[in-house]
């Protein structure tokens, strides 16, 4: 039973097993050792094709059969043989088992596009190299070397006599041969193996993040993806997801002129169009367009327009028109034209018109207009234009301005305008103005600021606002007495220009009586130096007049005051001038206020039921300190 089984499986035995003994490589790169002794070229390729187990296909019109040939070869590859038989003189294709001989073109002119070919080995140990770039610096023309080594690669030849290749393999040296343009032989090009470029691993957090983006997004861990470069071009590929497409494995070694991906596409860069159903992923630049119903995303440098229904993401420099539906993000810095619904961030810097909805996040300087619906951000210097309803903040210098709805900062020095609704901060010089509803600061302030309450070490222009502090201003502490109110207080700070004061008076003799008469105001003036020691006052202030705590009565008293400011010391002064005082109040001259002095009305005029105005000319004279 046993050997009638073996004797119906031996014929299958007979096929099979010749068949494992056979030479699997390509015809062109099987290899064998031969020696050749005067014979005549037809007899040599018969020889050469029986024991490379193939057939030879040519005319005796291209190959000269009875030409008498004597060489060895050891161990060589047949495409080896074939070029050191007719030293290039002919080409050669492989259809089947045959190897189809045919006249070689002649030498391309300038201009024209050169083929060149050869295998890459190691220096040191002679092995052949695959998965290594080759490329002509000036074109950026490519190949890649299969498994066995070898590459063809077509150039243009140029007006020179030589044609420079660089050679690019992970973990070898860089190298630049030089190719006489007449050459046709096949090249053998040894590189040496760099331990200084033996890829390591980062420690820092940033080069973590490139790392991850690179390995993970950019270049995942497949073998050719990590040592092949710029290698194809193609002027249209379609794909329905990653790697199965028209470029099939080689998308990521593929610059495409267009790109029509129908739910994604991963390919080496794009130098025209790209559309994608959901998402575009390339490893290096893209330009001019990206169009992906979810996100974009380019490795190296963008130049043109990105639409995204959620996000664009570039690695590289990105120039051009972005627009997201949630946020571009770019790794490099961006010159653009940026609209996102949720936020526009650059790690580098940024430079355009930029537009979020919540905000735009500069790690660096922001050049431009920037319009968030927050929040504006910059790490760096920023201008012209930043504008948000909640906060702008600039952590180096701003020149332009900056409009928030709450508080602009800017760590630095500042040219230009700052208006915010509650707060404007400058850390360094501010030259021009500041304008908030309750607080402006600034250290060194070369204009003006308006704001409830202004602080700064210096200014050059005026503060104002209801209360204004310059370290290095104006500051007197007044001490005096008037026709009414024979014992006041001020407080006058700002600038000469223009201050604030802050006052207070009283009648002391009344404060044991029924009627205790005492008053509260503010004003502002203004003091000019006649000479270092005399200066002149304008102030206008109004006090309200209580009497124990009546606040819902009417007894206001407006001043205009005219005086002279003598300096007795460096620190004191004496203080005395005239006052035109108006007093609006529905009280005659002799009620209890005015029992001890009667004032002199040189204008009288009733201007309600309830209200009367009464003016006259007074006096003051007090003592200043600071």
């Amino acid at each position: 039973m046993i050997s009638r089984f073996i004797i119906a499986l031996l014929p299958f035995l007979l096929t099979v097993l010749p068949a494992r003994g056979q030479d699997k490589s390509p015809i062109l790169e099987r290899r064998i050792s031969i020696s050749i002794r005067a014979e005549r070229l037809d007899v040599a390729l018969k020889r050469i094709a029986e024991q490379g187990k193939f057939s030879f296909s040519y005319s005796p019109s291209v190959v000269e059969i009875g030409k008498i040939v004597t060489y060895d070869f050891v161990n060589k590859s047949i495409r080896e043989i074939l070029d050191g038989l007719f030293n290039g003189a002919v080409t050669y294709k492989v259809r089947n088992r045959h190897v189809i001989l045919t006249k070689a073109e002649p030498q391309a002119k300038s201009g024209e596009e050169k083929t060149i070919s050869g295998y890459v080995v190691d220096e040191n140990t002679g092995a052949r190299l695959k998965d290594v770039s080759i490329y002509e610096p000036h074109t950026l023309t490519s190949a890649v070397t299969d498994s066995y080594g070898y590459f063809e690669i077509k150039v243009t030849r140029p007006a020179a006599s030589e044609i420079r290749l660089a050679v690019k393999k992970q973990n070898y040296a860089d190298t630049i041969i030089s190719v006489p343009v007449n050459n046709r032989r096949l090249l053998s090009i040894p590189i040496k193996f760099d331990k200084k470029k033996i890829v390591t691993v980062a420690d820092s957090v940033s080069q973590k993040v490139i790392r991850f983006w690179k390995t993970k997004i950019l270049h995942p861990p497949r073998p050719n993806i990590v040592n092949i470069e710029d290698t194809l071009y193609r002027k249209f590929q379609f794909s329905v997801v990653p790697f199965i497409g028209t470029n099939h494995q080689l998308s990521p070694h593929v610059i495409n002129d267009f790109s029509l991906n129908l739910l994604g596409g991963y390919a080496r860069g794009v130098r025209r169009l790209e559309v994608g159903g959901l998402f575009n992923i390339d490893r290096g630049p893209v330009k001019y367009g990206q169009v992906a119903g979810v996100f974009n995303m380019a490795g190296g440098e963008f130049t043109g327009g990105q639409v995204a229904g959620a996000l664009n993401a570039n690695y590289g420099p990105a120039r051009g028109v972005q627009i997201a539906g949630l946020s571009n993000l770019n790794w490099n810095s961006v010159t653009a034209v940026a609209v996102a619904g949720a936020v526009n961030v650059s790690r580098v810097s940024s430079m355009g018109f930029f537009l979020a909805g919540a905000g735009n996040i500069t790690l660096g300087s922001q050049t431009g207009t920037y319009v968030g619906g927050a929040f504006n951000f910059s790490t760096k210097d920023a201008g012209p234009f930043q504008f948000s309803s909640a906060l702008n903040f600039c952590a180096g210098s701003f020149e332009g301005m900056q409009l928030a709805g709450a508080l602009n900062f800017t760590a630095r020095s500042f040219k230009g305008s700052q208006l915010a609704g509650v707060m404007n901060f400058t850390g360094g010089t501010l030259t021009g103005s500041q304008l908030a509803g309750v607080l402006n600061y600034a250290t060194t302030v070369r204009g003006n600021q308006t704001a409830l309450v202004n602080f700064c070490d210096s200014i050059s222009g005026v503060p104002v606002g209801l209360f204004s502090f310059v370290m290095k201003g104006y500051h007197k502490l007044e001490f005096s007495a008037d026709e009414i109110f024979y014992t006041n207080v001020a407080f006058r700070t700002g600038v000469r220009k223009f201050h604030n004061i802050l006052l207070a008076g009283a009648k002391p003799h009344t404060f044991g009586n029924d009627s205790t008469f005492w008053t509260f105001g503010y004003g502002f003036g203004s003091a000019r130096r006649l000479t270092r020691w005399l200066s002149v006052n304008f102030d206008v202030t109004s006090q309200q007049i209580m009497n124990r705590r009546e606040l819902d009565r009417l007894r206001l008293l407006n001043k205009v005051y005219l005086g002279l400011d003598l300096h007795i010391t460096k620190h004191v002064s004496f203080a005395f001038g005239v006052n035109l005082n108006g007093y609006l109040s529905a009280e005659e001259l002799g009620s209890d206020l005015f029992n001890d002095y009667l004032p002199r009305v040189i204008y009288e005029d009733q201007l309600s039921y309830n209200r009367n105005l009464k003016m006259w000319v007074g006096g003051k004279a007090g003592l200043r300190f600071f």
